[in-house]
């Protein structure tokens, strides 16, 4: 099944090739959980931040469905 991934500021450095725009659809098994494939491209799971499927907050073990958008958002720090 496929899946949009979308990954925002340095973590970009994570998408296989042909990777655009800081997004790539990816081929990934039925069953796919989100922590799966970020583990699958290397993404470290200190660095996932807040991640989302089609705009809502998701936990690394929400399994995924054809057409699913996984965003992961690099959180800001400041002040």
């Amino acid at each position: 099944m496929q899946i949009k991934l979308v990954l925002f500021g340095h973590l970009d450095r994570y998408l296989p090739a042909p990777a655009e725009r800081g997004a790539v659809i990816l081929d990934v098994p039925t069953h796919a959980t989100v922590a799966g494939v970020l583990d699958d491209i290397g993404v470290p799971q200190k660095e996932r931040g807040y991640v989302t499927v089609n705009g809502e907050r998701a936990a690394p073990d929400r399994r995924l469905e054809e057409g699913d958008e996984v965003r992961v958002i690099v959180p800001l720090g400041g002040g």
